[in-house]
């Protein structure tokens, strides 16, 4: 009895916990995290969960994302929590700004934050831009410090002198709120909890009991991440470079310009330079293109192979949405690749097929077909032949005359002229 009482009592605890979307961050920021951290954060403000939980763990990335990914926070109708976890993890760099931005902003023991400064990658500022850079950095860390009633000084400090601090330290300074070693202690922490800064007159979380409801990203955020990487995009830019240079010096080669039209579109998306829907619109048209074109050049399916590539990852990309009946997954497009690619190697086979079959038009279409003698080819004079319906002068390298009757192979036209030679007996 004693048992099912606390079952009982177990699954009411459970029954009445409130669902609370999870996103996480285990990667540089980017285009491709920043897409999905504003994503989730417009979507859980379609149905006001009490927070949206965002577990970090980062060791920076570009100040274009940093800024995206903090103004969507701030903008936020719902409170934002960020917890830098597991231990042994950081929230640098950029992740200081986004802890920072955190309506109510968490850490695991074992953990550090800061180390702020900016650094332009590839490239040595001079002083002057380099002072600049630092200026405008620190007060965008003091601004974000001040909304949130945290402590600016320290904020300036991150950036200006690359300060780093432990998650202990970080609650004394007041630059976070907690210290949490599970997502659970999190939790329970959380229930009730006063934030600085209210929120469309929100100034606490509700009290109560929480349970997770995860939020991954989507198959398009996921290969945004992966190219919008600092070392990826510098591979591919370079790789599509050099494809590139291959194929303009080398006409004809096909496949450098290929994988060199992709990559160029897919690193100045990942660098930022070109805007993901306008990215996605030429991956599009480009794939649409070299698959035309594999119609009218004999590629051996190299266009369409990179037609379909180019076709589904702008796809992806531009179809990525939270509007309802117009979310697409790999499932979707899949059939569509698989039926283009079916369509290509159709087309290919096609060709080799063509090329293989012997000629059926013009005087190299008589080459190996058999004739009959009508006039008796001797060494030193030609004779005649019936072959296709029509008479031909021919010759004979053969040291014997050949009758007529006599059934010949005919191995070269020559001016109008044709070489034979007599049918090999079994």
């Amino acid at each position: 009895m004693k048992l099912f009482f606390i079952a009982c009592l177990a699954f009411a605890s459970m029954a009445s916990a409130v669902s609370v979307p999870v996103i996480r961050v285990d990667d540089t920021i980017n285009v491709g995290t920043a897409r999905y951290i504003a994503k989730q954060i417009k979507e859980a403000e379609t149905y006001k969960p009490p927070f949206l939980l965002l577990e970090l763990n980062t060791e920076g990335g570009t100040l274009h994302a940093t800024r995206e990914i903090v103004q969507s926070m701030l903008n936020a109708s719902i409170p934002i929590v960020v917890y830098v976890t597991p231990s042994g993890g950081h929230a640098t760099s950029a992740g200081t700004f986004i802890t920072l931005a955190a309506d109510v902003a968490a850490m695991a023991p074992g953990t550090h934050i800061g180390a702020a400064h900016p650094v332009m990658p590839g490239a040595k500022m001079d002083d002057v831009m380099n002072e600049k850079a630092t200026s405008d950095t620190a007060a965008f860390a003091e601004t974000i410090a001040k909304t949130r009633g945290r402590n600016p000084e320290w904020a300036r400090a991150s950036v200006e002198q690359s300060a780093s601090i432990p998650a202990e330290a970080a609650l004394e300074k007041k630059v976070i709120d907690l210290v949490a070693d599970s997502r659970s202690t999190l939790f329970e922490k959380l229930s009730g909890f006063r934030f600085t800064a209210a929120k469309d007159g929100l100034s606490q979380i509700p009290e109560g009991a929480f349970e997770t409801a995860s939020k991954p990203m989507s198959l398009a955020e996921k290969l945004l991440a992966f190219f919008a990487h600092p070392q990826m995009a510098l591979w591919m830019l370079s790789i599509g470079g050099i494809c590139l240079w291959v194929e303009l010096t080398h006409p004809g080669l096909i496949f450098p310009g290929v994988i060199g039209g992709i990559c160029i579109i897919l690193s100045l998306i990942s660098l930022q330079m070109l805007p993901i829907d306008y990215g996605a619109l030429a991956l599009l048209f480009l794939g649409l293109g070299l698959m035309i074109a594999e119609i009218f050049f004999t590629s051996y399916g190299v266009l369409g192979i990179g037609g379909i590539l180019a076709f589904v990852v702008g796809s992806v990309f531009l179809l990525d949405t939270d509007v309802p009946g117009f979310q697409i997954g790999i499932w979707d497009v899949l059939p569509i690749a698989l039926l283009l690619a079916g369509g290509v190697v159709a087309l290919t086979f096609l060709v080799l097929k063509s090329r293989r079959r012997s000629v059926q038009a013009g005087t190299e279409s008589l080459i190996g077909q058999y004739a009959e003698v009508r006039e008796t080819i001797a060494p030193d004079s030609p004779g005649s032949v019936f072959v296709f319906g029509e008479l031909w002068k021919a010759e004979s390298h053969t040291q014997s005359p050949l009758p007529p009757r006599t059934i010949v192979v005919v191995k070269e036209v020559r001016n109008m002229l044709l070489v034979v030679e007599p049918q090999a007996k079994a």
